[in-house]
C-alpha cells in the first residue's frame, strides 16, 4: 500500500511538474509571438524607409550622373556613310620652307649623264608647330633733344605713356590658360617656362588677371547694359566657392553677350539687379522660383521637365516627350502659323489624365507643376528665336563647373570679382566673333585697351 501511494504521489508530482512546465512554455511562446510581431512591424518600417532612401538615391544619381549606356545603344566611330576627314591643302602663302628632292644620279647605275628632265612631280605637305619659340624682349630707347625754337627739351610723341613690363601676348596667354585651359597658377607658370622659356611668378600671374579686369571694366559695363536691354535672356546658376565659403555663380546669356555674377546668395535680388526692369522681354530658365515674378515673360525649360518626368517611370514621360516633339515642329513654322491652342490642349490632357503606373505621388506633383506653368511652357511659340529649353545657359556655366572641380573656386572675393569681369568679357568676345580663334579676338582688344 505504501508503494502504491508513493507511486501515485510520484505521478502527481510528475503531473504537476509537467503542468508548470507547460504553463511556462505557453508564457514564453506568447512572449516570443509578441516579439515576432514587434520585429515584423519594425522590419516593415525599415523596409519602407529603405525603399524611400533607395528612391532618393536614384533621383540624386539621375541628377548627378547621366544614365549608363546599354551595349549597342550607339555605335562607336563615325556614322555609316559619313565623309572622311582630310586636312585642307595649305596655301602657298602659308608655306614657310620648301625642300626639293631631285636625284643627281641614278640610284641603280650611279651615273648622272643619263638622267633626263623630270617626268612628273609629287607635292606633299607637312605641318608642324614651334614648341619653344624665342621670347620677345623690347628695349625702349627714349632720347631727349633741345629745341632752339621752343627753348624746351622734347622727345618723340610716339613714346607710350607708361610701357608695361609684361607685354600683351603674355597677358593674353595667361587669360587663355586660366579661363580656357582652366589651369591653376602653378601650371600656368610652368607652361610659360616650358613652352616659351618665360619666367613669371604666381603673384605676377594674379597681377596680370587683375590688370585685365581693370582694362575690361568699360567692356563689362557695356555687357551689363546689353543684358538689361536684350529681348531674350537665358539664366542659370550653380555653386561656387570663395575662400572656402559657399557662393553662387549666376549666368545671363543674350544673343550678343554673356554676363557672370558671383554672389554669396541665391536670392531673387541677383537676377533683379542683373536684368533690370525691362518688361518686353522673355526670360528662359528652369523652374527655380527666383525667376518667377521678374519683369517680362517666362519660358520654363522643357529639358528639366522631361528629366523629372523620366524619374517617375510612368507613361507620363512618354506623353510629355511626344508633346515636346510636336512643340519643336511648331517652332519651325513662322510665328503667325504656330498653333498654340493645340499644344495647350495637349498639356491640359496630360494634367487631367489618370496615371496608375510608376511613382504615382511624383506623377501627381508633376501634373500640378504642369498645370501651374502651362502658359510659361509655351511662351516660346509667341516669339521668334526663343528656345523651349535652358541648355544655352547651362552650356555657358559648364566651363566654370569644370574650373570648380579643378581648383575649387576663388581664393578671395577680389579674385572672384576679377573672374566675374574677365570671363564675361572673354565669352562675349567669342560669342560676337565665333569665326575667330581666342587670340585673334582677344589680343587686338588687349592691345587697343593698353594703347599699343
Amino acid at each position: 500500500m505504501a508503494d502504491k501511494l508513493n507511486r501515485e504521489q510520484r505521478l502527481l508530482q510528475i503531473n504537476t511538474r509537467l503542468k508548470n512546465s507547460n504553463e511556462r512554455l505557453r508564457k514564453e511562446n506568447g512572449a516570443l509571438r509578441r516579439d515576432i510581431r514587434a520585429l515584423q512591424k519594425e522590419m516593415e518600417a525599415l523596409t519602407l524607409k529603405y525603399e524611400n532612401k533607395e528612391l532618393q538615391r536614384k533621383l540624386l544619381m539621375q541628377k548627378l550622373y547621366k544614365p549608363n549606356k546599354t551595349a549597342g545603344e550607339k555605335a562607336l566611330g563615325k556614322k555609316p556613310g559619313a565623309p572622311a576627314f582630310h586636312r585642307p591643302t595649305p596655301k602657298d602663302t602659308d608655306v614657310t620652307e620648301t625642300v626639293t628632292f631631285t636625284p643627281v644620279q641614278c640610284p641603280y647605275c650611279h651615273l648622272s649623264d643619263g638622267l633626263g628632265p623630270a617626268q612628273d612631280t609629287v607635292i606633299k605637305y607637312q605641318e608642324d608647330i614651334v614648341i619653344v619659340p624665342r621670347k620677345i624682349v623690347k628695349k625702349y630707347v627714349i632720347t631727349r633733344h633741345w629745341c632752339s625754337h621752343c627753348k624746351e627739351y622734347v622727345r618723340s610723341d610716339h613714346v607710350p605713356l607708361s610701357p608695361e613690363r609684361i607685354g600683351p601676348n603674355v597677358m593674353a596667354y595667361v587669360l587663355y590658360a586660366r579661363y580656357r585651359l582652366r589651369l591653376p597658377y602653378n601650371k600656368i607658370r610652368q607652361s610659360l617656362l616650358d613652352l616659351h622659356g618665360f619666367h613669371l611668378s604666381e603673384g605676377e600671374i594674379a597681377a596680370q588677371l587683375t590688370q585685365a579686369h581693370d582694362l575690361f571694366g568699360p567692356d563689362y559695363e557695356a555687357i551689363i547694359g546689353l543684358i538689361r536691354t536684350a529681348e531674350a535672356v537665358y539664366c542659370d546658376e550653380t555653386g561656387w566657392r570663395v575662400k572656402g565659403k559657399n557662393f553662387w555663380i549666376w549666368v545671363f546669356v543674350a544673343t550678343q553677350g554673356i554676363r557672370y555674377v558671383i554672389e554669396d546668395t541665391r536670392g531673387k535680388g541677383v537676377p533683379e539687379d542683373a536684368l533690370g526692369d525691362k518688361h518686353d522681354r522673355v526670360l528662359i530658365s528652369d523652374f527655380y522660383a527666383a525667376y518667377k515674378n521678374l519683369p517680362g515673360e517666362n519660358q520654363y525649360c522643357w529639358v528639366h521637365l522631361l528629366r523629372d518626368s523620366k524619374a517617375t517611370e510612368s507613361v507620363l514621360h512618354e506623353d510629355l516627350l511626344r508633346t515636346y516633339h510636336e512643340l519643336k515642329d511648331e517652332l519651325v513654322k513662322e510665328v503667325v502659323k504656330r498653333n498654340r491652342k493645340r499644344l495647350d490642349k495637349l498639356l491640359e490632357d496630360i494634367t487631367q489624365k489618370q496615371y496608375t503606373d510608376g511613382d504615382t505621388l511624383a506623377v501627381r506633383k508633376l501634373q500640378k507643376r504642369i498645370e501651374k506653368t502651362r502658359f510659361q511652357l509655351l511662351t516660346c511659340l509667341t516669339y521668334k528665336d526663343v528656345l523651349p529649353e535652358n541648355n544655352t545657359a547651362e552650356r555657358a556655366l559648364r566651363n566654370n563647373v569644370v574650373m570648380r572641380k579643378i581648383f575649387g573656386g576663388s581664393r578671395s572675393l577680389e579674385g572672384a570679382k576679377v573672374m566675374e569681369v574677365n570671363t564675361s568679357v572673354l565669352d562675349t568676345l567669342q560669342v560676337q566673333h565665333p569665326d575667330r580663334t581666342f587670340f585673334q579676338t582677344v589680343l587686338p582688344r588687349l592691345k587697343e585697351l593698353r594703347g599699343e
